[in-house]
């Protein structure tokens, strides 16, 4: 993702006894042999079931052509009652449908890893309370 050289140069000033914690909402198979080739005796914690989703959580797939996503995202949320969370693959994409959201009228938030603290802060407020229907969001450790 970017910054394993930059996590490895930092580790290898730390030649003595240390402790290193790695956490990761996802754990991609990429980040997966970074832990365990930078980790000794790792210890792996999962909250709830790894790799499924929680069952209270419903997931539909629909099939659409690129060019009509963000129209039938549009659909689908007139037939969803709030809160809704939107995942995008990328900063750009997130930007992009939170700007369309808004500009349709949709009371919506953005999420991800070029935002500022206060603003990421404020949008998990925000959709947690109610106050916006929708949050659209990226990993937010992300630099894509």
């Amino acid at each position: 993702m970017g910054f394993e050289d930059d996590v490895r140069n930092i580790m290898s000033y730390f030649t003595d006894q240390r402790q290193t914690l790695l956490y990761s909402a996802t754990m991609p198979k990429k980040i997966q042999d970074f832990a365990r080739s930078a980790l000794v005796k790792p210890v792996i914690v999962n909250v709830g079931r790894a790799g499924a989703a929680n069952l209270d959580v419903i997931q539909e797939v629909e099939y659409v052509k690129p060019e009509s996503k963000i129209v039938y995202l549009l659909e689908c949320l007139q037939k969803t009652p709030p809160p809704v969370l939107i995942f995008a693959e990328n900063k750009n994409d997130v930007d992009d449908i939170h700007e369309y959201l808004l500009v349709k009228g949709v009371e919506a938030v953005a999420i991800h890893g070029g935002k500022s603290q206060d603003e990421r802060e404020f949008a998990i407020r925000s959709f947690k309370a109610y106050k916006k229907d929708v949050l659209v969001a990226s990993d937010v450790a992300s630099k894509g």
